[in-house]
């Protein structure tokens, strides 16, 4: 017999002899109706423990299960059965137990429930079938899931190493650079000076550009854990890696000395901090004028601390204010601001550290990006709202 002709094994889990009669009469009906195409092999226990040592020993496709048995009774059936055989799919027989067991029993894993006082021959089967089918599902997405798993952690791997081979060659191309220019400066004509010094400049962006592919990549994965925020320490960590570019838009960086204390990740708000800023960089200033950065934070009445990036830039449209946040938005205005996943990525880290994003704008009056986490100030044992961070 082939697979596609082999009966269906149920299992019914019932103390109560009337309702086991009951439903071996259904299925017999059912039978010689030719309700059914398969045939239906039914075995029966009265006791919970009766049913798993059934279950050690016999292949079961699906199982009918009373929650009110002799040795168990409640949410507790299920979830002893469901720890015992998580594979085989369940469907709740009810009757007197409560609606919200049932329900919850339901969420938490059964494939379905029937009640005993509307059950039909016609109804037990399909629920039968739908259940089997349900669980093949999604025992194939899980199985197709763990596939797509394993190869994005290969497809991880492989662009890491790749990408730190990069890096180690970018490395050796801008140290090569920075040689030539601080032993050979007044032996260089003017055009090779500059060319020296784009090299390096190219070189830091693109590293910069893998660091952060590398970074979106990891987050889905990462495991990572809150923690006070220096952020001094992780501004000049920002400062360092845009050096260039504020160098070469002659920018003004205001940042204050003290902080309010927050929990983060700190490598992911560095991202943040790296991408608010280059993009005051990027389209800050006005008029001629150089970009001018204001960095700051304050406390919030909610328990989350706001810090931002204010920029005297061209101002931002109320219209593009509401696209800048999603992947690969170009807004309007001619100075395009957000382009790619820059902004995408600090919601999506903003999000999974339990904060929010925003930016305050208007046409000519520059922008105000913003992001909140939530306060440290529960882990610090003086209790004090800002701390010096970073002298010590």
């Amino acid at each position: 017999m082939s697979d596609e002709e082999s009966p269906i094994n149920v299992l019914l889990i019932e103390d109560n002899p009337g309702d086991v009669q009951l439903v071996k009469t259904m299925l017999r009906h059912a039978a010689i109706a030719n309700l059914t195409p398969l045939a239906v092999n039914l075995a029966t226990a009265s006791r919970l423990e009766e049913a798993k040592a059934y279950l050690h020993e016999h292949h079961c496709d699906v199982i009918l299960l009373d929650l009110s048995l002799p040795d168990a009774n409640g949410l507790e059936t299920f979830l002893q059965l469901k720890h015992s055989h998580p594979n085989t799919p369940v469907i709740i027989l009810t009757g007197q137990t409560a609606h919200e067991t049932v329900m919850e029993a339901v969420q938490i894993g059964a494939q379905d429930y029937l009640t005993k006082d509307d059950l039909s021959a016609n109804l037990l089967l399909k629920t039968i079938y739908y259940a089997i089918e349900r669980h093949r599902l999604l025992l194939e997405i899980r199985r197709r899931a763990e596939a797509l798993e394993d190869q994005n952690l290969a497809l991880n791997d492989f662009a890491h190493t790749v990408a730190h081979q990069i890096q180690g060659l970018l490395s050796q191309m801008v140290g090569y650079a920075s040689l030539v220019d601080s032993h050979y400066q007044e032996q260089l004509s003017v055009p090779a000076k500059q060319a020296v010094d784009q090299i390096m400049q190219s070189g830091y962006k693109m590293n910069n550009v893998i660091t952060e592919l590398l970074f979106l990549a990891s987050m889905r994965s990462e495991q990572i854990q809150a923690n006070l925020l220096d952020n001094r320490r992780i501004l000049a960590e920002v400062v360092k890696r845009l050096r260039y570019q504020i160098r070469e838009t002659r920018a003004v960086i205001k940042i204050p000395e003290r902080w309010p204390l927050a929990l983060g990740y700190a490598p992911w708000i560095e991202e943040v901090w790296l991408n608010y800023m280059s993009n005051g960089l990027k389209y800050g200033g006005n008029d001629g004028q150089p970009p001018v950065l204001q960095l700051g934070a304050r406390r919030e009445e909610d328990g989350m601390v706001r810090f931002w990036v204010a920029d005297n830039g061209p101002g931002i449209s109320d219209v593009d204010q509401k696209r800048l946040f999603r992947a690969h938005t170009r807004v309007t205005s001619k100075k395009i601001r957000g382009e790619g996943l820059g902004l995408s990525i600090v919601w999506r880290i903003i999000k999974k550290s339990g904060g929010t994003v925003g930016v305050d704008s208007s046409e000519g009056k520059g922008s105000c990006f913003w992001f909140t986490l939530p306060e440290g100030n529960a882990l610090s044992a003086a209790g004090e709202l800002y701390a010096e961070v970073g002298n010590g």
